[in-house]
C-alpha cells in the first residue's frame, strides 16, 4: 500500500473526481436546477406567487425538508426568466436585524448603513458604549464624531424609509433562516416593509424562508400583511419524490441501486430529503471507491453505520442521552417502536403495540410508564412530548428518521412499510 494511501487519499481522489458529493448533498442546499428532483408543483406555486404584482412569498416548515434548496431553485428560475435586476440573498443568524437584512439592497441605491460605536465620557468617570445605526447617502467613506451624535441611540431604520428608498429597485430578496432574526421588533418591521412594498406596487420582491410549524412563528405581522405575503408550508417529501432523488443521482453517476436498497433508504428517510441524500451518498461513495456500479443491501449496512457517525451532533446526542442505561435496553426499544409508527402523533395504544412487536412480548402501559420520566414531558425538555393525555410525538420531527437509521436491523424486521 502506498504510504500516503494509509490516510485514504486514493479513496478521496476517486470520490472527488466522481463529483458524487455535488449530487448527493446532505450538508448543504441544492443550487443547481439539474440536481433538483421532485417539488415541481411547489416551485411553480412560488413562482406564480412572486410573479404576481403586490405579492411576496413565505416558505416555512421543519428542519431538513428542503426549504433552502427549493428557495434556491425558485430564485434561479425567477431571475433567469421573469425578474429583472439582482438576487440579494441573506442567510440570517442570531445577530441579524432589520438593518443588516436590507443593507445590501439599500447600498445598491446609494444608501450605506454603518454601525458605529459612540463612547460617552461622564464627569463621574467611566464610559458607556452604544451601537447606533447610521444612515449615510451617496459615497461617503468616513465619519466624524459629530456625524454619530446627530443620531440618537434609539434611532432605527424605519420600514417606510426603506420601502421608499427601494421602490424603484428591481430584483429579489431571499431571506433564509428567518427564524433566527433576533427580536420580535425586527420581525414586525420586516412585515411592515413587505406590506409597504406591496402597497406601493414596487418591483422588488421578497421570498422569506424559515423553520417553523406555523407562519405566525416566523412573522410578528398584522393581519393586513397576509394578503400580500402568501404562505407555503413545506411538508415531508413523498416516497416517489425521495425515489427520484436516489435514482436521478444514480443515473448521473452511472450507478445502480438495487430496488430493495432504494426502498430501505426511503423507509428510513421518512420524508426527509436530508437523510435520503446522506444514505445515498454513503452508499455511492463506497461503490465509487471500490470501482463498482451496483449497490446492494450489504453495501447499505456499511453506509448506515457511516451515516450515523456523520449525522448532526444534536440528533446523536439527543438519542444517546435518552437511551443511555447500563441495566436495560427498554429505552431504545420504546423509541424504536415510536419511530416505527407511520404517524407524527401517536396514541399510547399504538406505542404499546409497536413496542410489543419489537420485544416480541405483550407490553403493558404500566411498564412503559416506568420509563416515561426520562423520555416524556409536556414542555419539550425530553425526546418525546405529551400532546394530551395518551397522545405523544417526537420533539424533533427528524429524530424518527435517525432512530430508524441507527437501529436499521431491529427496526426493519419489526416494521411493515406503508405507502404515504
Amino acid at each position: 500500500m502506498n504510504e500516503e494511501d494509509f490516510f485514504g487519499l486514493e479513496r478521496e481522489q476517486k470520490i472527488r473526481k466522481s463529483g458524487v458529493r455535488s449530487i448527493y448533498t446532505p450538508h448543504q442546499p441544492i443550487h443547481s436546477i439539474k440536481l433538483f428532483f421532485g417539488r415541481e408543483a411547489l416551485v411553480k406555486r412560488l413562482i406564480e406567487q412572486i410573479n404576481t404584482p403586490g405579492q411576496h412569498a413565505l416558505l416555512y416548515g421543519d428542519r431538513g425538508v428542503g426549504k433552502s434548496s427549493l428557495a434556491n431553485v425558485t430564485a434561479h428560475l425567477l431571475l433567469k426568466n421573469l425578474i429583472k435586476g439582482k438576487l440579494y440573498t441573506k442567510r440570517c443568524d442570531s445577530q441579524d436585524s432589520f438593518e443588516t437584512i436590507l443593507a445590501e439592497p439599500l447600498k445598491e441605491v446609494g444608501i450605506d448603513l454603518r454601525v458605529a460605536s459612540e463612547t460617552k465620557s461622564h464627569k463621574e468617570g467611566g464610559s458607556a458604549g452604544v451601537q447606533i445605526p447610521v444612515i449615510a447617502t451617496g459615497s461617503i467613506t468616513s465619519y466624524n464624531e459629530n456625524t454619530f451624535r446627530l443620531r440618537s441611540p434609539g434611532h432605527r431604520l424605519s420600514p417606510s424609509y426603506a420601502a421608499e428608498a427601494l421602490k424603484d429597485l428591481e430584483g429579489l430578496i431571499v431571506i433564509d433562516e428567518s427564524d433566527a432574526i433576533r427580536t420580535a421588533g425586527d420581525k414586525r418591521r420586516l412585515s411592515e416593509f413587505i406590506k409597504l412594498l406591496s402597497d406601493g406596487d414596487c418591483k422588488l420582491k421578497v421570498l422569506m424562508v424559515g423553520i417553523a410549524q406555523t407562519a405566525e412563528d416566523l412573522m410578528e405581522a398584522h393581519q393586513s400583511v397576509q394578503r400580500c405575503l402568501k404562505e407555503t408550508k413545506l411538508e415531508r417529501m413523498s416516497d416517489n419524490e425521495l425515489r427520484l432523488i436516489i435514482e436521478g443521482g444514480a443515473n448521473k453517476l452511472k450507478l445502480l441501486f438495487q430496488p430493495d436498497v432504494v426502498d430501505a433508504i426511503i423507509r428510513m428517510s421518512w420524508g426527509y430529503p436530508h437523510f435520503t441524500h446522506l444514505l445515498a451518498l454513503k452508499c455511492a461513495e463506497d461503490a465509487i471507491a471500490e470501482g463498482r456500479q451496483e449497490i446492494t443491501h450489504a453495501n447499505l449496512q456499511v453506509a448506515v453505520r457511516r451515516a450515523v457517525e456523520d449525522a448532526e451532533e444534536t440528533l446523536r446526542r439527543t438519542y444517546a442521552d435518552a437511551t443511555r442505561s447500563s441495566g436495560t435496553d427498554m429505552y431504545r426499544q420504546i423509541l424504536c417502536g415510536a419511530a416505527s409508527i407511520e404517524k407524527e402523533e401517536f396514541t399510547a395504544k399504538e406505542l404499546r403495540n409497536a413496542v410489543s412487536k419489537i420485544t416480541q412480548r405483550k407490553v403493558q402501559q404500566t411498564e412503559l410508564n416506568n420509563y416515561f420520566q426520562r423520555l416524556v414531558s409536556e414542555k419539550g425538555a425530553t425526546i418525546l412530548k405529551r400532546i394530551t393525555k395518551g397522545v405523544y410525538r417526537f420533539n424533533d420531527p427528524r429524530i424518527p428518521s435517525f432512530i430508524r437509521i441507527a437501529n436499521h436491523q431491529v427496526w426493519a424486521s419489526a416494521s411493515k412499510p406503508t405507502e404515504q
